[in-house]
């Protein structure tokens, strides 16, 4: 049990900085999209992948950005981060929970099934949506003939979902768990 109660310590740190740092972060990287560390970065296909078009592959670090394509560049990956945001604020809030010594209960097993709908909803409709804000800021600019807007659903969806649906499946039977566990509590 100290070994769960160490790790959770660590692990608790850890997904309390990734909650409050992964939104300035991605703010800061589209302020200074445009400064030359960040952008020789985007050529070198570091910090963001480039962008696929039905016309190819886009480097961020290539196209013409103006406000309106930075402003919904920001936003569509600040949406495709939402779902980790608010993961890494739950997860940190179950491994208080591990350190505490409060494994199977009842607020632990909502932790998994809303983490789990979390990342069916990241599947279903974040990812899609974040992507087509992401070609809509690549091509804004574009001439006419070459803008686009675009909605995907690939293995990245598919894996989301399917990961999401275990997660929600395990909560149900962590949740059964613990109601056993309850039951041969008051057993005498």
């Amino acid at each position: 049990m100290k070994d769960l109660q160490k790790v959770s310590k660590y692990l608790k740190k850890m997904f309390h900085s990734l909650a409050i740092s992964t939104a300035p972060y991605i703010i800061f990287f589209w302020l200074f999209i445009e400064w030359s560390p960040i952008n020789n970065a985007i050529r070198k296909g570091l910090l963001i992948e480039p962008i696929q078009t039905p016309e190819g592959a886009i480097n961020l670090a290539t196209v013409q950005l103006s406000s309106l394509t930075k402003f919904i560049g920001c936003i569509g990956q600040l949406l495709e981060a939402l779902p980790y945001i608010l993961g890494f604020a739950m997860l940190k809030r179950l491994f208080v929970a591990y350190e505490q010594k409060r494994i199977f209960t009842v607020e632990n097993t909502q932790i998994y099934k809303k983490i789990g709908w979390l990342a069916f909803l990241n599947g279903l409709f974040f990812i899609p949506l974040a992507q087509s804000l992401m070609v809509l800021a690549a091509t804004l600019l574009s001439p006419p003939g070459h803008r686009y807007i675009t909605l995907n659903f690939g293995t990245p969806n598919a894996e989301s979902i399917f990961c999401g649906l275990l997660l929600v499946v395990i909560s149900l039977v962590m949740q059964e768990a613990q109601g056993l566990q309850e039951e041969n509590q008051l057993t005498v």
